[in-house]
């Protein structure tokens, strides 16, 4: 890419990924999870039902 900058380290670079890729899947998880903790903790207690 740049002629100054030179190849990272490899196992560096794994660790950066894998840091990365946790820190993905914990805001997917978080992401995913609140909805259902959100309507835990909401005072209706009634279902939306779909008659088709």
């Amino acid at each position: 890419m740049f002629p100054f900058m030179r190849k990272p380290d490899k196992s560096a670079a794994l660790k950066q990924l894998k840091t990365h890729v946790a820190l993905f899947g914990t805001c997917v998880t978080l992401i995913r999870v609140t909805p259902y903790i959100l309507h835990y903790f909401s005072d209706q207690k009634e279902q939306l039902l779909l008659d088709l």
